[in-house]
């Protein structure tokens, strides 16, 4: 018996999913239909292959990589379905694969798999061809066989596309005639894997903030949760006209404000540029360096130097000059010992 396209239309007009004549309306489950939710809105459905699509064929079961070790489709090379334990005529797109003995329709199980790439995002010129042509495409490829060996499956084990209808949202195959029990079910499909709206957003525009305009603030929906890029993923450039409120910068490479470059050598911080000007709002304490005991070393007030005390004798440097603690000044020379 032929797939009836009214109860199907109606169920799906009302947020339901149709797997089977056999079920009453109320039987079937609710499921996003003309309702798109964030999560289904392919935010890198830019990325999908449109052509030259890398699998066609044996056990090859794999991600695509785009734009780095981004997923975008995933191949399911002869994957077997469910079947639906109210009649033969509907599978579902589960993995692991579920029950022998099938599961019910009127839930939608944990394992079912949903959002898979269908020929609308292909050229043209592969809008027939399926997922195991030479050329592929993605239609998908419907294999049915008593074989619990989905390598064991040949040519008179397809499926025509004519007997058969696939919602690639919803991942539920339905036959026009329901299947001998003892038939199991075999596809060869593609499913979208990339990010989705409730993830993130794309833009490839031409907008002067790299494909993306703004005119207002750009607000996190919490207080320090979220980031902005991530580590194989960073920005290349920032420009702000105006205050960076930060609470901790941490820099991996050297920066230049002006004409002076700020680096780090050996875990010290190396000063470049030709000419350093200090200027104080305040007379005293101009300019102050500590020891890793906190104690002064050197001191700049207004035009006067103050270094710290030594209360041990130092080893003597040329060109050293202490400050002994007890009105004693000492200036170093080239040999040992003090004069």
């Amino acid at each position: 018996m032929a797939i009836d396209q009214t109860k199907k239309s109606n169920r799906l007009l009302g947020s339901r999913r149709f797997t089977s004549d056999a079920l009453n309306t109320s039987q079937e489950a609710f499921q996003s239909v003309l309702d798109i939710r964030a999560n289904e809105v392919y935010t890198d459905a830019n990325l999908i292959p449109t052509s030259s699509l890398p699998f066609s064929g044996s056990s090859q079961q794999a991600s695509i990589h785009q734009s780095g070790t981004k997923n975008i489709v995933k191949y399911y090379y002869r994957q077997r379905l469910t079947r639906s334990n109210v009649a033969n005529d509907v599978f579902f797109f589960m993995v692991p694969t579920g029950s022998s003995s099938g599961v019910t329709p009127q839930l939608i199980q944990d394992d079912q798999q949903t959002n898979f790439v269908s020929p609308k995002y292909s050229v043209s010129a592969l809008a027939n061809a399926n997922t195991e042509d030479s050329t592929p495409g993605y239609n998908v490829k419907i294999f049915k066989s008593t074989s619990l060996n989905s390598g064991s499956l040949g040519g008179s084990d397809v499926v025509s596309s004519n007997d058969y209808q696939f919602d690639y949202k919803t991942g539920v195959l339905q036959f026009e005639t329901a299947l001998a029990s003892n038939l199991e079910v075999y596809m060869t499909t593609y499913q979208y894997v990339g990010r989705t709206l409730a993830d993130g957003v794309t833009s490839t525009g031409t907008g002067s903030f790299g494909g993306l305009d703004v005119s207002g603030n750009i607000v996190p929906g919490d207080d320090d949760i979220y980031d902005i890029g991530a580590t194989g993923l960073e920005w290349k450039n920032l420009f702000i006209d105006g205050t960076a409120n930060i609470d901790t910068l941490s820099l991996t490479d050297g920066f230049t404000y002006g004409g002076v470059t700020f680096n780090e050598e050996s875990n010290a911080l190396s000063v470049t540029g030709s000419k350093f000007d200090f200027k104080s709002t305040d007379g005293s304490d101009l300019f102050t360096l500590y020891n890793s005991s906190d104690e002064l070393v050197f001191q700049l007030d207004d035009k006067v130097v103050v270094l710290g005390e030594r209360t041990t004798t130092p080893t003597a440097v040329e060109g050293g000059l202490f400050y002994s603690g007890s009105d004693a000044w000492y200036l170093g020379f080239e040999g040992s010992g003090l004069p």
